[in-house]
């Protein structure tokens, strides 16, 4: 790593080193809980689900729950409704009290993912809820999913439980997300701890909360809920629709009846990100802190596009309809899992269409009662209301008598591939081109690439069965032995015991950070001499590591044991 690369990369840099100096100094409390929910924007769906439940249970008083929250006044919301509860604390995203919390909270309970320094300790327990089944397409699945589920692949692969609604989603995870055959830990297709809110909470109690955040809410009128589902180039620069939904919404108030109707508009979390303090204050759009499935327990209409909330509002029976204004541009950007015949209500671009349906919502339950019923079977199979109790069993209790564990039974050869920066050029083509040969039927594939921060030509070209996934190249650190080890010439560093110590201790935690416990048959490396030396010895008796000095010696014995290797035999 060069003087430029490493101050162009010193923000990030910095920020892993303070998180690998808890990392270092923090033991695992057994009795601390970390939760983060939506990346810290309040007490929301799974985990606020388990922690709900928790709450109930005399057991987890002595325990201590600690939130990930990053919003200034809806921290100080929430310190002032827990403020008797002495074990439930609040903290920041990348305070001292976050890393503290990650690093040493032996549960760590999320619904989306940690940042990419996060590397869990072998003594930790990762669960991650997710929040949805998907009807546009995911993972693997979108055009540039290759690049952009690098970092949700990485965190689904480090959980110890990772929780399914139901078979379609189990299928999302392990072709989608490729985890099959690779994932190491326990994929439970039980249904989602979150639905459960729906059987649980009180009208009152949540039109208390919205009144405490200022939503203009009337008590006595029923809510129509509109809930569109986030677009744009990517998740992390989605667009700011919000004069679009004033307008859908003006639209309905002057062709539905307002003496019986309101209506609610929930951004998605990430547009609500963009509002202006104005927006966020005006009381006209439901806040990221909302529990979507609590705000779903009092909805009587739900208007959503292509959110996977309406798969929730199934448990309800009440009307679902759709308003896709945008369909044909959409479905070819990202694809939809779904036909349009297949929804639970029915769909229009046109604001007309959608007021008229409105007004005679009763009949449309019954009208969509096949799709409703029959989409609500699949996706709902398994929620009873108990759903959080059993996941609570299990990962508290070892108890998994009522879960359904997913078994992966994959008696494929395991190979990881080190393609290093993956730059336009010669060798990258010879990678390619090699990866096209392999046989699949028989050969999981993982390609380990640099992170260079932008999807490129060459990784869309990647062979389609094959798992990639990136190293950003920040190992988690202290600070100065950060810089040190990037401006030490690995081959030269090799020589010293000392830094061959240090260099193996590092590499097998960045190991971890990137793959979990995954393990390999085969490691091919041909990304230097330099990749991560450690990998050996970390893998011993555990796999076999080629490089390019004896590429071609394992090709000959790859054929030997595997019959005939279907790719050119080139030393890269």
């Amino acid at each position: 790593m060069g003087i430029q690369n490493i101050i162009r990369k010193l923000p990030t840099v910095l920020l892993a080193a303070r998180y690998s100096k808890h990392y270092r100094r923090n033991e695992v409390d057994k009795f601390t809980i970390f939760y983060s929910s939506h990346h810290g924007a309040g007490m929301l769906c799974g985990p606020y689900a388990v922690f709900r439940k928790m709450m109930e249970t005399k057991e987890f008083d002595r325990y201590d729950h600690v939130w990930q929250i990053d919003d200034p006044a809806e921290c100080r919301q929430l310190r002032k409704e827990y403020g008797d509860w002495t074990n439930v604390r609040f903290v920041t995203k990348n305070s001292s009290g976050y890393f503290n919390a990650l690093t040493s909270a032996k549960y760590i309970i999320v619904n989306n993912t940690l940042p990419f320094y996060f590397t869990k300790k072998p003594e930790q327990i990762y669960v991650n809820t997710w929040h949805g089944i998907p009807l546009k397409t995911l993972g693997y699945d979108v055009p540039d999913g290759k690049f952009t589920s690098r970092n949700m692949t990485r965190n689904f692969l480090l959980t110890d439980y990772l929780i399914s609604p139901c078979r379609f989603m189990t299928k999302i995870y392990l072709e989608s997300y490729k985890l099959g055959g690779i994932y190491t830990g326990k994929l439970i297709e039980n249904g989602y701890p979150r639905n459960d809110l729906l059987f649980s909470t009180k009208r009152d109690d949540i039109i208390e909360k919205l009144i405490s955040r200022r939503i203009a809410i009337e008590e006595n009128k029923k809510i129509i809920l509109y809930a569109p589902t986030w677009k744009g180039a990517s998740f992390d620069r989605a667009d700011k629709d919000i004069a679009r939904y004033d307008e859908f919404c003006d639209y309905l108030y002057h062709h539905i009846d307002t003496e019986q109707y309101q209506i609610l508009i929930k951004p998605h979390p990430m547009v609500y990100k963009l509002l202006s303090d104005e927006e966020k204050r005006s009381g006209r759009y439901i806040p990221q802190s909302i529990d979507t499935d609590e705000l779903l327990s009092v909805t009587d209409v739900l208007v959503s596009d292509y959110s996977s909330l309406f798969f929730d509002f199934l448990l309800t029976g009440r009307p679902i309809i759709f308003y896709i204004p945008d369909l044909e541009s959409y479905r070819e950007y990202r694809g939809v899992y779904f036909g349009l015949h297949e929804l639970p209500g029915p769909y229009s671009g046109d604001m007309g269409d959608i007021a008229g349906w409105i007004n005679r919502a009763g009949s449309l339950t019954d009208e969509y009662g096949s799709a409703y019923s029959k989409m609500k079977t699949w996706a709902c199979e398994f929620d009873d209301g108990n759903v959080t109790r059993k996941v609570i069993d299990a990962v508290f209790h070892n108890d998994e008598s009522e879960c359904r564990i997913v078994k992966d039974t994959s008696t494929k050869k395991k190979l990881l591939v080190a393609g290093g920066s993956f730059a336009a050029g010669p060798h990258t083509e010879k990678i390619l081109k090699w990866l096209d040969g392999i046989d699949y039927a028989s050969t999981d594939v993982t390609l380990l690439i640099e992170d260079e921060g932008k999807c490129t030509d060459e990784i869309l070209r990647v062979n389609d069965n094959v798992r990639v996934l990136c190293r950003n190249g920040l190992m988690p650190r202290g600070t100065v032995r950060a810089l040190l080890a990037g401006m030490i010439n690995p081959d030269r560093a090799s020589t010293s015991r000392l830094l061959r110590m240090y260099r193996s201790k590092v590499f097998e935690r960045n190991y971890r950070r990137i793959l979990g416990e995954c393990r390999f048959d085969i490691v091919a490396n041909f990304a230097g001499d330099c990749f991560e030396q450690a990998l050996t010895a970390y893998h011993a008796g555990q796999s076999e590591v080629i490089s390019e000095k004896n590429f071609a010696g394992w090709v000959a014995a790859f054929e030997n044991a595997h019959g005939e290797w279907k790719c050119e035999k080139v030393v890269l």
